[in-house]
């Protein structure tokens, strides 16, 4: 058993564990109340409580970390799209995943990414890759589809819809998934240009997904229309997305799996 004890040498009281001093004497003329010392944590207790620290800082973070997800994926179960999750690392995705490395640089700069291209593609999938990276970061993001965010701001008015749009400013990057699926009409419009306008004047980044080509968007005639993809191309850079539709092979691969199953259970098999 280690007992603390005092060293003749100085006066001082040692921990009988590490054999450091657990006190120690106030600076000469700094008595306070006639005492001339004060405890101090010994080695072993410093490091301890080093370590408790430690600990609840980490638990402090984790906590966050998840606080942060749940609210970044509110609408969107993107909890489990990781880049080093992905079946293939496609030139699209090393660009995203460029993007997560250098978010600083972008965020200092209201720099954000417009992901174009066929349906299937893997955009979507891209941004939470992105949104996960930064929420790894202890960074805040929200991922919302596009059509959800109007029809949340066709129920809400006045003050309401104010609202609305400042929780939508509040991350540090705002992930809209899949422009142009939302009602194509003129108040349908006229909510995704409050979106992308008020993102744009707070000068914080936004990701946009879209199946709509980028050409379109450059030679638009609808003078609505214009007005949101102007400020689009102002803020994000755009990244094509092409090749082969994952998701097509992602259904043709499920079907293999069923027929599988079902012939085993045909066989007599579990």
């Amino acid at each position: 058993m280690n007992t603390d004890y005092t060293n003749p040498k100085d006066g001082l009281k040692y921990c009988g564990k590490c054999h450091t001093p657990k006190e120690a004497y106030f600076a000469e003329g700094h008595r306070f109340h006639g005492l001339d010392r004060h405890p101090t944590d010994c080695k072993c207790a410093a490091e301890e409580r080093a370590r408790h620290e430690a600990e609840m800082r980490e638990f402090n973070r984790i906590n966050q970390i998840q606080l942060l997800r749940a609210e970044a994926f509110r609408d969107i179960p993107a909890a489990t799209w990781r880049f080093d999750n992905a079946a293939v690392m496609t030139p699209q995705l090393a660009k995203a995943k460029e993007y997560a490395k250098k978010w600083d640089s972008f965020n200092r700069e209201g720099i954000g990414l417009l992901m174009f291209g066929n349906i299937g593609t893997g955009k979507s999938y891209a941004a939470g890759c992105i949104a996960n990276a930064l929420i790894d970061q202890m960074i805040s993001v929200r991922y919302i589809s596009m059509s959800d965010a109007v029809n949340r701001m066709q129920g809400n008015f006045g003050a309401d819809r104010d609202a609305y749009l400042k929780q939508l400013m509040r991350p540090d990057l705002l992930i809209l998934d899949d422009l142009g699926a939302e009602r194509n009409t003129s108040y349908g419009k006229e909510r995704v240009f409050d979106v992308v306008n008020r993102r744009m004047l707070s000068r914080k980044p936004m990701i946009i997904t879209t199946n709509i080509a980028l050409s379109a968007m450059q030679k638009a005639t609808d003078l609505d229309d214009r007005r949101i993809y102007d400020r689009v191309l102002e803020m994000c850079v755009p990244v094509l997305f092409n090749g082969e539709n994952f998701r097509k092979g992602n259904a043709a691969e499920n079907l293999k799996k069923a027929a599988r199953i079902l012939n085993n259970n045909e066989n007599g098999g579990n």
